[in-house]
Formats: C-alpha cells, structure tokens, sequence
C-alpha cells in the first residue's frame, strides 16, 4: 500500500495533457494501490468532491498571461496540517512553479522522497505566452527550472527526447525516462459513427477526415496545418479538417482558413470533454495532424493509435520519437510545403489505414500498464530511502523565490501582468489619493 501525493499546477476543468496525466497517476494508484492526493491550486470551477480521490486545494489568483490557468499562492501551515492528519509515504511533483515549490518544501518538512517529473518545454511556452522572441525570459526560467530539478531526490521525464531538453538546459543527473500512457480504449471505426460525425460537421462523406485535438495556437505550428490544407486545396485534393480545441489562437486560426478559402472543408468543434464522443471523432478520421515540436510524447497522439488513425508528425520532434514514417506514421520537415506534400502522399497511400493499425501497435500503452511500472519505481524508491533516508535542513524555496524570477521580466518591453486579488481592507483617503 502506497500512499502518494501528487503536485501540479493544473486540475479538470483544465484539460491539458500534465492535469490527465497527474488524474490517471492518482486514480490509478487509488484503485489499486493504495491512496493518492492531488495537491493543486483552487478553481472556481472545480469541485474537488468530485474527483474519485482526495484534492487539496489551495489559495490561488488568474493569471493574464495563461488566462485558463491560476497561480498558485501556498500555505505551507494549511497543508502540514493535512500532512500531519495523513500517513504519506512519496511525494511526486509535476512542475517547477509552485505546486513544485510547495512539494520541495514538504518533502523536506517531513523527510519524504522527492520524484519530479519534467514535461514540457518552458523556455519556449514562457517566450510565447510574453510574445516576444527574445532569449532573456527563456534563459532565466531554463536557470531556475535547472536549480529546481537539482533540488530534487529523483527525476522522471515522459520521453528521450524530454529527457534531452532538461538536459540542454543544464540539469546534469540521472533521468529516468517514464513514459505517459492513454485511457482512451482500443476502438475501432463503424458506419454509423463516422456518419454520426459527418452529419454533425456538415463534411463531405466521400472525402477523407483529417483531425487536430489540442490548444489551439500557434505554438504548436497550428498555422502551418491551415497553410498546407490551403495549398492542397489549391491543387485539387479534396478532405475535410476538424480542429477539436480552443485557445489563445482559435480567433486568428479561423481569420486564416477564411483567407485560405477553406471556409466549406474545416470545422472548429471546439472543446470536446465528452470522451466517448471524442473516440468517434478519432475512429472517424482517416489521418492525425499534429506538426507540433514544442510537444513532449503528446497524449492526444497515442489517443489517435488507439483508434488506428495514423499521424502526420515532425520529423525529429518529440512527439515523433519511435515512430517510422511510412511503417507507423508519416514524418515532414517542419515547413508548409514538406508538411502540404507529407499530408497529400498520406491521403493518396492505399496503406493509410494499414499505418494507424501499425500505430496502435507500436505506440499505444494503457495507463494502468504505466502505472504498474510507476509503483514498481516507487517501491524501489521507498526501499532505498528507508535504508538511506537522510536527514535535511528545510529548504528555502518559497513562493517569492519564484516571483523573483518573474520579477526580472518585467519591464516595458515584456510584462507577465500578473492580475493580483483585491484585498478586502478599506483603503484610507491618503492611499487612495496616492494610487490615483
């Protein structure tokens, strides 16, 4: 019997790729294993009642810079108390921003083993959401990602490729590469769901489906999808394209499939958090595109395989590692036109189907099979730390050590503009006159 705390920045209603991972991590270990806690900061839209494991939430405030998400403001007092109150045996962090902090600190408190796991590629994603291209911000969060990961008593990354970008950031110890699985079940197409979906959509039955399921922005080269269906159209090819999603650049990614006159043969569905109608639209799809190499071992790629929908990937990217262009995907260099002629030669492959069959079987690994491989981790871990376990000072990392990161960007050529709560004193007529 394990009992694990898991920490992260993101919780449903977010549903991005870490918040699924970190939900079938706890439900997993709470089914079989013993107990998980997911320790997250408050939304307002959550009930943490409903999560078939306990959620801990605590204080947190939006964020202008990532308007889905919420920074988090933790109260170490408030959370030893629940520490206190429950026998946790590994703490397992799944970012470096606060939650992360939050976890360092009580691993130190209370002397427990640290497992951190390395997901995305925050240099870029920080760039992009200050929309500047400049090296400063990403060089400073690289550095303090860095000191953070080497604060920590066992490292995990979802993928080689992941495990070489925390690697070119700096961090120089041992990385053990876990890989994310998928809860979407092996399914395969029928008539009447893929009628189902054309007639919701408006498409053509006789053309061939193309898919997108993710953010929508241009991070993750969403507009070199748009161009390349653009110069395919201009050239006779016939499909339909449905991008399932939403995001900070949903608006401008509508703008550019009316300028590329694509208006009759692309669908926005936008966000889609019914799984079953989302395993139709998969099993409905003749080809996956997913251009993005900001992505590390992308679910949404694996939930593809599972339904025998091959994908359309960026040749050396991470969300291509172990893929074979041709055998189990279709790999493009990372321009419109290669992308454009890897989606035709796709299209007009007699063995398109016969790719997302070699796909589901190369690629694609149900959580619980993830999770069998994480617990054996575990027990090794705690196995080792019982025969070690070291005594630690409390360690300085704090909620201001991250904000004085932040503090640096702020200048007038980039601002996070972080949207901070209205305190519920009275301001005195001189303070007023003051911030007036």
């Amino acid at each position: 019997m394990i009992n694990l705390a898991l920490f992260n920045e993101s919780l449903a209603p977010l549903c991005d790729g870490v918040a699924m991972t970190v939900e079938n991590y706890a439900r997993i270990v709470s089914e079989r294993y013993g107990q998980a806690y997911v320790i997250t900061p408050a939304h307002p839209d959550r009930d943490p009642s409903n999560f078939p494991f306990p959620v801990w939430e605590y204080a947190s405030s939006p964020i202008t810079v990532a308007d889905q998400y919420r920074v988090g403001i933790p109260s170490v007092p408030k959370l030893a108390k629940k520490f206190n109150e429950t026998p946790i045996d590994i703490i397992h962090s799944h970012t470096p921003f606060t939650s992360g902090l939050l976890a360092t600190r009580m691993a130190a408190r209370y002397n427990l083993p640290h497992v951190a796991s390395f997901h995305s590629k925050y240099k870029d994603d920080i760039n992009m959401r200050l929309k500047v291209n400049l090296k400063m911000p990403g060089e400073i969060v690289g550095r303090y990602i860095t000191s953070f990961y080497n604060k920590c008593d066992y490292i995990w990354s979802v993928s080689q490729g992941t495990a070489k970008t925390l690697r070119e950031y700096g961090y120089r110890g041992e990385v053990l590469v876990m890989p994310n699985g998928c809860d979407m079940p092996i399914s395969f197409r029928t008539e009447e769901g893929r009628n189902r979906v054309v007639q919701t959509y408006g498409f053509n039955g006789a053309y061939p489906i193309l898919l997108f399921v993710g953010r929508h922005t241009f991070t993750k080269n969403t507009d070199i999808i748009i161009n390349a269906l653009g110069a395919l159209a201009r050239h006779g090819q016939k499909f339909n394209m449905l991008f399932v999603g939403d995001g900070e650049d949903a608006g401008r990614m509508a703008d550019m499939v009316k300028m590329q006159g694509l208006s009759e043969m692309v669908r926005f569905a936008g966000k889609i958090s019914d799984r079953e109608k989302l395993k139709e639209i998969y099993t409905s799809s003749d080809l996956f595109v997913f251009p993005s190499v900001y992505d590390n071992a992308p679910l949404v790629v694996r939930e593809a395989a599972a339904c025998g929908c091959a994908s359309a990937l960026i040749r050396g990217s991470n969300s291509a590692e172990g893929l074979t262009d041709g055998i189990n995907a279709y790999l493009s260099a990372e321009t419109v036109e290669d992308f454009a002629v890897t989606l035709y030669a796709a299209l007009n492959n007699s063995d398109l189907n016969a790719v997302g069959q070699n796909a589901r079987r190369d690629i694609y690994i149900t959580w619980y099979d993830v999770l069998s491989m994480v617990v054996s981790e575990y027990e090794k871990i705690l196995i080792n730390w019982t025969k070690k376990k070291p005594r630690r000072q409390q360690t300085s990392e704090n909620f201001s050590e991250l904000m004085s990161y932040f503090e640096l960007l702020k200048d007038k050529d980039y601002d996070i503009n972080w949207k901070l709560p209205k305190r519920g004193r009275k301001k005195s007529a001189e303070t007023d006159e003051e911030e007036e």
